[in-house]
């Protein structure tokens, strides 16, 4: 036994397949944001600032060490020469060795000159990696902040596409209720096997929105079906929505 449709009910079918279509692309959009490209991005720039920081971290580690090395071999050698000067001058050296201990003193004198220049260049080092390791974290911050400002914004666009979603199939479900039950079978069943489309309409123009034109001898025995018996396209085996043509004709 054929399937039958009135006018009616083929329009309200055409309405069935728009709704279908809106759920459809509601759901590619709820998909896309689960894979947001965006997010993705932003938190790999996120792992790279993370990464970056560690290995300043460890160039500050290292600076730090060379500083207070530095500083230590500073502070020896002027302990050193002190001493040598503090006996001088308490005169606890022999006279046998004033020379020598005078020699040593100027000697040492130079040595700190050298050694308190490289204890300044490597200060100056350590605190240029430090100032790249608080720019790195603060790299860090802004990758966080952007992660979770997406996420935000992901979420929102995610509850109002779920609420639209919602509504969209309450309103299906309620227009499916108001169609004969085979109808809307074959229309699921055709929409199954079709890429999502189970019905289109039938214009005097042609296809509505299909970009197939129907030749004259099919559209002639289209027109000879009866009115509410379901016409199928040639080309796609959708339902034909026959509504518009019926009222061309009249």
């Amino acid at each position: 036994m054929s399937i039958t449709a009135t006018t009616q009910q083929q329009r309200q079918l055409l309405d069935l397949q728009s709704l279908d279509s809106q759920l459809t692309r509601l759901r590619t959009q709820l998909s896309e944001l689960r894979d947001d490209a965006q997010l993705a991005e932003l938190r790999q720039a996120g792992a790279a600032a993370v990464e970056r920081a560690k290995a300043v971290q460890v160039q500050v580690e290292e600076h730090q060490a060379a500083a207070d090395e530095a500083e230590r071999v500073v502070e020896e050698a002027t302990k050193r020469r002190n001493t040598h000067q503090s006996r001088l001058d308490a005169d606890k050296v022999s006279s046998r060795d004033v020379q020598a201990v005078t020699m040593d003193i100027a000697e040492l004198t130079v040595r700190i000159d050298q050694l308190e220049e490289a204890q300044v260049e490597a200060m100056q080092t350590l605190e240029t990696s430090q100032t790249d390791l608080a720019n790195a974290q603060a790299a860090i911050a802004e990758a966080e902040q952007a992660v979770n400002v997406r996420i935000t914004t992901i979420n929102e666009q995610g509850q109002q596409l779920s609420k639209q979603g919602k509504e969209l199939t309450i309103e299906r479900a309620t227009l499916a209720d108001n169609l004969p039950t085979d109808l809307v079978t074959e229309y699921e069943q055709i929409r199954d096997e079709n890429h999502g489309i189970g019905v289109i309409e039938l214009t005097p123009e042609g296809l509505s929105g299909a970009g197939v034109p129907i030749s004259p001898a099919e559209l002639a025995e289209i027109k000879k079906l009866p009115a509410d018996e379901l016409a199928y396209c040639p080309d796609t085996g959708a339902i034909l929505a026959r509504s518009a043509l019926a009222q061309d004709d009249a």
